[in-house]
């Protein structure tokens, strides 16, 4: 007889005892809706099944075939959705519906007849999907917004995990905190959301991930730069100049742009200027404004001067005549271009200071010389000077003084035979023109040097010359003394040098004569007495 034909004492056998039962498949068994559950079924090397059945009980206690292989001849009240693996020692039932969840028992015989058993319970899950990440803000702002994320799915028994890009979120209990499906963030920063986000919905079989998600965290405006080319404090009028302005934020920030703190209508993240004047010199910065975060950042203030190149330099004198200890002088420097943030004055090409004569104005650019003196005359320059170039100009001040010092060179004695020549000396600006008089008598000479040749007896007596200077109407007059004598009177006569000189000799011989008598009187061999 073979085991097809025993099989129904066989099966009624199994169901009222179990000779050599033993735990086969574990106790639960999960499956998804929709697609197969496996039953695996653990036996001994040893036991070769020649028959094999899967029943499942109901909750009334009824017992229901859904599967059964004896010798070969299989029968299935499952529409044929359980199948048998003999080689794997698995049975598979599926597709699954709701109604396969429950107690199912896998009994086992071999050629002896022995039997071996196991019951499960088959859970039945819902298949996880709809994995979706619904944000609780359409978009947040960096260290105010506190960000919930919900992950939204379908399924039995789902747990949750989050990934930014491929790294797991790791809550840290404070600030970034895993509840449930939620992922919440206090105090979002920007690196939290950076990158897609997925949320992963999982069971015991299934692991679903979402798309990616990105929210849009708005920040700044932050590290705001402001440069400038050419980067010079000090630029030189005409020039060009680029000033641009970058800040980090997101949104991108609005710009605007002040000068010496008032708004421009530039809104751009750079403005060029052209042909720069002086008036454009001062202080600019930038302002950026982010519309998302309702926050503000300025930039340094770089401050720009806008200076002309010093040209034309002129120093304006007095153009009526000088006259020393009687004129006032004044001195002003000015250029034609450019403006001088250091004035310097010079007299013959040295450093000129004020002093108890000599007035410099509080600006520096005019001198004053309330009453000139000829020491005054000389060379006068002004140097101005900025930070890009410099300039001078140069004054060249006369001072008419005079005459002074007047004397007459020439012999006071002249014998007939000689030629007199006498020089009336004296100093002046402009030079001076010359009378001379003879005894008070008008003469006709009106040069400095007056010549008489073999003078006569006649020519002796006082001579006078008168300087007189036309621009200061100023004169001055000296006198000299001639005596005519004949020819050789003057060599007979011995001059007061030489009779000086006759004088010294003598008294030299006197002192010698005198130092020889005192040695003679005192002999060799007198030695003078102690008392």
């Amino acid at each position: 007889m073979d085991l097809y034909s025993l099989r129904a004492p066989l099966l009624l056998l199994a169901a009222v005892s179990c000779c050599s039962c033993s735990l086969v498949v574990p106790l639960k068994i999960s499956g998804v809706k929709g697609k197969y559950a496996t039953f695996p079924i653990t036996i001994p090397v040893s036991f070769q099944p020649s028959a094999v059945k899967l029943t499942f009980m109901t909750s009334a206690g009824e017992s229901i075939p859904v599967y059964s292989n004896v010798g070969g001849n299989v029968e299935t009240s499952s529409n044929g959705r359980a199948v048998y693996n003999q080689t794997t020692q698995q049975i598979q039932l599926g597709p699954l519906t709701p109604v396969d969840a429950g107690q199912y028992i896998v009994l086992l015989v071999d050629q002896s007849f022995n039997v071996v058993q196991g019951q499960t319970t088959l859970e039945v899950l819902d298949p996880v999907t709809n994995v979706i990440i619904v944000p609780g803000l359409p978009e947040a702002v960096e260290f105010n917004s506190t960000v919930v994320l919900t992950c939204s799915a379908e399924g039995s028994f789902l747990s949750y995990s989050w990934l930014n890009g491929s790294t797991p979120v790791v809550a840290d209990g404070k600030r970034l905190v895993l509840n449930g499906s939620q992922l919440i963030i206090t105090e979002v920063l920007r690196t939290d959301l950076r990158g897609s986000i997925f949320c992963i919905a999982k069971n015991q079989l299934e692991s679903v991930q979402s798309t990616a998600f990105n929210m849009s965290v708005s920040y700044g405006p932050e590290s705001i730069t402001m440069k400038k080319v050419p980067d010079e404090t000090v630029l030189k009028k005409g020039s060009n100049l680029t000033l641009s302005c970058s800040a980090v934020s997101s949104p991108a920030a609005e710009l605007k742009w002040l000068f010496n703190g008032a708004e421009l209508p530039d809104k751009t993240a750079t403005i060029a200027y052209a042909n720069l004047q002086e008036n454009q010199s001062g202080n600019y910065s930038c302002v950026a404004y982010n519309s998302k975060t309702k926050r503000y950042a300025a930039s340094e203030v770089v401050t720009v001067s806008i200076i002309e190149v010093i040209s034309g330099t002129n120093v304006t004198g007095p153009i009526s005549l000088l006259i020393a200890g009687n004129s006032t002088a004044n001195l002003t420097c000015k250029s034609s271009a450019g403006r001088a943030d250091s004035v310097t004055w010079f007299k013959d090409d040295k450093p000129l200071a004020a002093s108890d004569r000599i007035i410099i104005s509080t600006d520096k650019k005019t001198i004053s010389i309330p009453i000139v003196q000829k020491e005054d005359a000389g060379e006068y320059k002004c140097k101005l000077s900025n930070k890009l170039s410099k300039d001078s100009g140069i004054y060249n001040m006369q001072i008419y003084y005079g005459p002074e010092k007047v004397s007459i060179e020439g012999p006071k004695k002249a014998e007939v035979v000689d030629t007199v020549v006498m020089k009336c000396k004296v100093t002046s600006i402009p030079p001076a023109t010359y009378i001379w008089k003879f005894n008070g008598s008008l003469l006709e000479i009106t040069t400095a040097e007056f010549k008489i040749e073999k003078p006569s007896f006649e020519n002796s007596g006082i001579y006078t010359c008168e300087a007189h200077n036309h621009i200061t109407g100023l004169s001055q007059i000296a006198t000299h003394n001639l005596l005519v004598k004949g020819e050789g009177e003057l060599n007979d006569q011995l001059s007061s040098g030489a009779i000086a000189a006759i004088v010294i000799a003598v008294l030299a011989i006197v002192a010698i004569i005198i130092g020889v008598i005192i040695r003679k009187r005192r002999k060799p061999g007198d030695i003078a007495s102690p008392y």
